[in-house]
């Protein structure tokens, strides 16, 4: 398995095969590493945990470009089929879609979930994290959230050993938080801290959530480095 993080929560994961991106926030997010995207030679699967316009980003774009299929809470995949998506897995919390050899579970996470029309708020249904099984590794990226009891169930259940978990305050997890979450709640052999100094409202350091975490390996990578797991 190759994990690369494009900044923002925008990761892409080359597993078995199968080309996975998830909340590909690309135009508009000054982290995302110039050029990936003429690197890609397919995607089979757009993962998306809410509706924010910072994680639906390029979702629809790319999705027609590559012919992908989106897996995504069931308000966001109608509203991307309004903008010419065909191919998508609706689903909600707690279900599981299977394809291809790889299992998308979609488990709760602590946020909204809206986009903003005119200045009024739409709903694109909860908020959601995944937990992505692959027969290589399972991989849980919690999208946006604060820290809450049932990672604990998360982990019981569906046994990650990768975790993709924000750290930038504000809107998400503080390094203090997410520590604690690997450290009590989670049981991950290989954590990338995400969602973090995109923009200068998200001040949470990564280097002090290294700090703090006291199991599993902390990575840092560059956006557009991959990393082999």
């Amino acid at each position: 398995m190759q994990l690369t993080w494009l900044g923002h929560s925008a990761c892409h994961l080359a597993t078995a095969g199968r080309s996975i991106l998830i909340d590909p926030f690309w135009s508009g997010n000054p982290k995302f590493p110039q050029g990936f995207e003429e690197r890609l030679d397919k995607v089979d699967f757009i993962v998306l945990t809410h509706g924010h316009e910072d994680h639906l980003g390029d979702s629809a774009r790319l999705a027609q470009k590559y012919g992908a299929t989106v897996v995504a809470m069931f308000e966001i995949c109608m509203h991307l089929g309004g903008q010419g998506v065909s191919q998508m897995e609706p689903m909600n919390i707690g279900g599981t879609v299977k394809r291809d050899g790889i299992a998308f579970t979609m488990v709760n996470a602590q946020h909204s979930s809206a986009i903003i029309k005119d200045g009024v708020p739409i709903t694109m249904g909860d908020p959601a994290g995944f937990v992505i099984k692959t027969p290589e590794r399972n991989v849980y990226h919690a999208g946006d959230t604060e820290i809450f009891s049932d990672m604990a169930l998360i982990q019981r259940l569906h046994q990650p050993s990768v975790g993709l978990l924000p750290v930038g305050d504000r809107f998400t997890m503080g390094p203090e938080s997410a520590a604690l979450a690997c450290n009590e709640l989670l049981d991950l052999e290989v954590i990338v801290p995400i969602h973090w100094g995109t923009f200068d409202l998200l001040h949470g350091d990564p280097q002090r959530f290294a700090s703090l975490v006291r199991r599993g390996k902390v990575l840092l990578p560059e956006p557009g480095e991959a990393i082999t797991l």
